[in-house]
């Protein structure tokens, strides 16, 4: 749906070189030359400087090539919604989550739009926040569901909750005892903790760095699921968002309490989606239903698990 001359000037913009454009678009260099003179002739003024190994665009160059890009992108979202009109929705949605995110939230969410949309398929990455935010900043990644935002993470946060933070144990613990817990209860207890790369992304690097929170360590674990394994054998006790262990209390394998107020700031969960790019209309419905199930947790992220 785009001119053949603005195709041809972004290929050659990508490829550097008039010649491997040719060979990309699978024509002669003459005809790509051609489209090229043709548009700046049309345009009045130069798009590219040529070089002795190849061509860059102007300042006028780069101007166009933002509005073509930009332009190919919503001819793409175009295609998808008319093909819904034409016997179903088809098309990939990658999403980057954390790992207490993949647990619960995204596969009910991903029923729920395979249900409305059956031919969208989905690719999903789990991990650390850092790994999280990296498929976000190489735009690999439609949708990204992360704890704790940093600054420097440039994506357009569309939707944020909070989840309050407790202590994880086993459900016979002494600690499952009490309606809730402080960082002084912990003091005596040994602790699981979130390994080196996972704690410098995580909320709780400032407790565990800053020396205030003299707890005993007896094991550092780099994924969730590891660390919930060590504190249901018994190993020790963890620090954890609600959010991370519904799915555990509610099995009776964990028990959690919340941390009394005052003792640490909630975690955040940030939804975020690449600046500047339209998505097609599955993934708009798909957000949507992000949107509705993480509020739905952020209601049920209360103290309502500890006895009474």
């Amino acid at each position: 749906m785009i001119r053949t001359s603005l195709v041809y000037f972004d290929q050659a913009i990508r490829d550097g070189s008039i010649r491997r454009a040719a060979e990309s678009l699978n024509v002669a260099s003459s005809a790509v030359n051609r489209q090229l003179l043709k548009l700046e002739e049309e345009l009045g003024v130069a798009l590219f400087e040529r070089l002795p190994r190849g061509i860059r665009p102007t300042a006028a160059g780069e101007l166009l090539l933002g509005y073509v890009r930009r332009w190919r992108r919503e001819s793409g979202a175009l295609g998808q919604e008319l093909a819904a009109l034409r016997g179903g929705i088809r098309g990939t949605i990658r999403v980057a989550a954390a790992e207490s995110i993949t647990e619960d939230v995204l596969p009910n969410a991903v029923r729920e739009l395979n249900a409305r949309y059956p031919l969208v398929e989905f690719s999903v990455i789990s991990g650390d926040n850092l790994r999280i935010t990296s498929e976000l900043f190489s735009k690999d990644a439609d949708v990204v569901v992360a704890f704790d935002k940093h600054d420097d993470v440039r994506g357009e946060v569309l939707h944020t909750i909070s989840s309050p933070l407790g202590v994880i144990m086993p459900p016979d613990h002494p600690l499952a005892r009490l309606p809730e817990v402080t960082l002084a209860h912990c003091t005596g207890c040994p602790m699981v903790v979130p390994g080196a790369e996972w704690l410098q992304h995580s909320g709780l690097n400032t407790l565990f760095s800053s020396g205030r929170f003299p707890a005993r360590i007896v094991a550092r674990a780099e994924r969730p699921g590891m660390l919930k394994a060590m504190v249901r054998s018994g190993i020790g006790v963890a620090l954890l968002t609600q959010l991370g262990v519904e799915r555990d209390v509610a099995r009776g394998d964990l028990a959690w309490r919340p941390l009394a107020t005052g003792q640490m700031p909630p975690a955040r969960i940030y939804l975020m989606v690449p600046r500047h790019r339209v998505p097609p209309v599955s993934t708009l419905v798909f957000i949507d239903i992000l949107k509705t199930r993480l509020d739905a947790c952020g209601s049920r992220s209360s103290p309502s698990s500890a006895p009474g």
